[in-house]
Parts: structure tokens; C-alpha cells; sequence
């Protein structure tokens, strides 16, 4: 697998918490409900790709089942007897993983059959990694895993048999995220050494690899929908976008005071703005130069983040100014997913809360 060539030029109610302004374009959040369930941190968010159902997982093991709707908590069980670092939903919606403390990733059924037990036997156990697993993401065909360790491999793994495909002997320090491109045939890793790195998943070789001007350690990284671009943050308040064919930062984004990110990891989600007028339909401008078609439709595209002061912060990309500041948390905020329609934003925080917040659009 050859990385892709250049495109061509071309639940209780709460009122809503005080927010900063932003453009009338963007789109405006309100704090809509808390959901308590967990005796610790908050540290992971997910939503079905269905958009039916988010999970939340917990530093108390404990992996909780919601409504994505109304809010209602379905199920909840203890998964692990150590913390959860991170989860991940299969693209069929049909199971859930999780990467944990203990060093090993389980697998369930994300929408198991009525059972008496409390806590449901795993259909999978993975186990490789010596050290605590930190993340862990489905392949876009749901058949593989790849996770990301403390123990600085990240390692890809055959759903079905549960066993270990390959092993990337990835960084020189923890991996603190991977993911996989669109056609399931390139991982990447991002680490706490300062590095991005590309892999071919059927070879296991490195086929790139991307750093930041400040060596600072990667927090989170992803590809944009197109997979001709990845959105990373880093340990320096600062995230980018990159081109991933020529390694070029393209757009270098920070809100001084307002987005915090120097201790803790906590995603950064890039998204399409819900329901607003059609406009040009040339697609998202990203390099400043030419329109790049990352998703399609004109709606604005959207980079929500955790900050360690308790806000969340919403950006235009195109322009890279501040939309919205949201605050209701009193510690880091270190979970954050984003529903796939676009009109929710959940997040979660560190001790003393423990609580999910949902955050919607009018």
C-alpha cells in the first residue's frame, strides 16, 4: 500500500453554561444533560456509527451504555478491575473494545442478548502488549485491530482469531494513539516521542514519518475523511493539519488562554458542521491555496478539543478561528466524541467529576 498521491490544484436538563462567541455561520452548542454513572474519570467517549448508542468507559473498569437520544443509561458493567484508557466501535456497530491498564484489550458485543450476568464474559481477549495499553481503533472493514501501547509497539491484530498479525515495534516512547486510513490498508501511530508514523498494515513497513517543529509529544492524530490529510495534537497547546504526501504542515491551530494541552492527551475530533446553507460546493479549503474536497458537502468543517482548564473548544478549520468556548467541567477534560450527525458533543473529565456531558445544538 503506497500512501495516496497528491490531489490535483484545484440525564438532567441544565441550563446552558456562558460560551463565547463565534461566527453566526458555525453552528451553537448548549449544555443539554449530565449523565452519572461511573465512580471515576470519565476517559473515553464513543457513539455507533449508527448514531444509536455512546458507550463511556471509565478509570473504574466500568464500560456504560447509553441512549445516544435521550440520554438513558441501557446497561453498565465492570469490564476490567483496572482503569479503561480508550474504546473503539466497530464501523458495523456490532462490538466494542477495550484498551486497558491491565495490558490487554477485550472484545464484546455491543449490542449483547438479555443475560442475567452483570458482567458479560469478553468474546476476545488480546493479549501481547507488556505494558498498559493506551489505544486501540477497529479497521474500516471491522476484521482487524491495531492498538498502542505504553510498552512504545503498537501491534495489529486478526479480530476472528484474536491473535497478533504484527507487531510494530513503533516509537521510542508511549503510543498514545493509532488509527487506520479509510481503506484499511495504512495504520498510523503517534507517540509521546514527537513522531507520527505511517504503516503499511499488509507489509509492516514504515512508510513515512511526520514530526512538529517543537518535538512535542503527540497526544492525538488522525486522518481526515479523505486520508490525504491527518489533524494531530500535541503536549504544546497546538494542533495541525498535514499533508500527508509531502509532510507539510498546512495549518498550524491554537487559542492562546483558551485551549490548554501541555499533561494530558484528549482527542481532537474534525467534523462537518450540522444542517447550515449549501454554499459553494467546492469542499474544504486547507491549504490556503486550493479547495481540497475532504468530505463534500459545503457545511464548514468543524475540530472540537479537550482543554485542561475545563473547556471544550470548537474551531473553523478554514479559517482557524475559535466558534465556540463550552464550559461546565471543573478538571481536564480528556474524553470528547462528537455523534455522527453531527448535532451532539459529549465529553468527559478527570476526578473529582465523573460524569458525561451532552452538548447540543438547537
Amino acid at each position: 500500500m503506497a500512501i495516496p498521491p497528491p490531489l490535483p490544484n484545484g440525564t438532567h436538563s441544565e441550563p446552558p453554561p456562558e460560551a463565547e462567541a463565534g461566527p453566526s455561520t458555525a453552528p451553537r452548542y448548549h449544555l443539554s444533560q449530565t449523565l452519572s454513572a461511573h465512580s471515576r474519570a470519565v476517559t473515553a467517549l464513543r457513539f455507533s456509527n449508527d448514531g444509536e448508542t455512546l458507550v463511556s468507559a471509565g478509570a473504574d473498569g466500568y464500560l456504560h451504555f447509553w441512549n445516544a437520544e435521550s440520554g438513558e443509561c441501557i446497561r453498565g458493567f465492570r469490564a476490567h478491575k483496572t482503569g479503561i484508557n480508550d474504546i473503539s466501535i466497530s464501523p458495523d456497530s456490532l462490538y466494542l473494545t477495550t484498551a486497558s491498564d491491565d495490558c490487554t484489550s477485550l472484545l464484546f458485543p455491543l449490542y449483547p442478548p438479555p443475560s442475567p450476568a452483570d458482567e458479560p464474559l469478553p468474546l476476545k481477549t488480546f493479549t501481547g502488549h507488556t505494558a498498559p495499553v493506551l489505544s486501540i481503533s477497529f479497521s474500516p472493514k471491522s476484521n482487524l485491530l491495531v492498538t498502542g501501547s505504553f510498552d512504545e509497539s503498537a501491534i495489529i491484530w486478526d479480530v476472528r482469531r484474536g491473535k497478533v498479525l504484527r507487531n510494530l515495534p513503533a516509537h521510542a516512547d508511549a503510543v498514545w494513539c493509532v488509527c487506520w486510513d479509510a481503506e484499511g490498508a495504512m495504520v498510523m501511530t503517534g507517540s509521546g516521542d514527537g513522531l507520527i508514523r505511517l504503516w503499511d498494515v499488509s507489509s509492516g513497513q514504515c512508510l513515512k514519518t511526520l514530526d512538529n517543529d517543537t518535538n512535542s509529544p503527540v497526544s492525538y492524530a488522525s486522518f481526515t475523511p479523505s486520508s490525504y490529510f491527518l489533524l494531530s495534537s500535541t503536549l504544546s497547546s497546538t494542533l495541525r493539519i498535514y499533508n500527508i504526501h509531502t509532510s507539510k504542515v498546512l495549518k498550524t491551530i491554537q487559542a492562546p488562554g483558551v485551549y490548554i494541552s501541555e499533561k494530558y492527551p484528549c482527542p481532537a475530533i474534525i467534523f462537518e458542521a450540522p444542517d447550515l446553507p449549501s454554499g459553494k460546493e467546492d469542499g474544504m479549503e486547507i491549504d490556503g491555496n486550493s479547495n481540497i474536497d475532504v468530505k463534500g458537502p459545503a457545511n464548514p468543517a468543524l475540530i472540537v478539543a479537550g482543554s485542561e482548564n475545563g473547556k471544550i473548544v470548537i474551531w473553523d478549520l478554514q479559517s482557524k478561528n475559535v466558534c465556540q468556548v463550552l464550559q461546565g467541567h471543573l478538571n481536564t477534560v480528556v474524553a470528547v466524541a462528537v455523534h455522527p450527525n453531527g448535532r451532539i458533543i459529549v465529553s468527559g473529565s478527570l476526578e473529582p467529576e465523573r460524569s458525561v456531558k451532552l452538548w447540543r445544538t438547537n
